[in-house]
């Protein structure tokens, strides 16, 4: 087969003529697209391209949506994760400011110094009253104000 024989029959692959010269160029692939039957069969078959159209992007606005939520929620979780470090090191700190062998050593640090010695004072009391009769005496958290007298210039 000669070089010009296969590009004639790949211009015409039916049977390796040209066709006859009432043909169209549309039965040379073999499907005649013209006729009103094909035509209303594309126009039957549009509707469902358009809603399959729709449902590829509405099934790729879900994806890329859930893509975004996988990645907010990667980032709050190492957020999370940093807040927790931080947290226990801040526990561990005021476990050692807490500390009464790290506090005595800041206090003599600063020039806190034991007591030389210490006063013992009586308990506070009212000559003439003991204490529960003074504890008696005085208003309970409840209770409303006394009211100003009027000669007192106190208000």
């Amino acid at each position: 087969m000669t070089p010009s024989t296969r590009i004639a029959r790949a211009r015409h692959p039916v049977d390796g003529n040209p066709p006859a010269s009432g043909s169209t160029a549309s039965e040379w692939i073999g499907i005649n697209v013209s006729s009103e039957e094909n035509a209303r069969r594309m126009r039957g078959l549009l509707p469902l391209l358009l809603i399959a159209l729709v449902a590829a992007l509405g099934v790729s606005s879900l994806r890329i949506e859930l893509i975004r939520v996988r990645y907010a929620m990667a980032t709050a979780l190492k957020e999370e994760d940093a807040l927790l470090g931080e947290q226990r090191r801040l526990i561990v700190h005021r476990l050692q400011l807490r500390d009464p062998v790290d506090l005595a050593i800041r206090a003599r640090a600063l020039g806190f110094r034991p007591h030389a010695r210490a006063l013992s004072l009586p308990e506070p009391t009212i000559p003439g009253l003991s204490l529960a009769e003074a504890i008696g005496n005085l208003p309970a958290v409840g209770a409303r104000p006394t009211t100003v007298e009027s000669g007192n210039d106190w208000q």
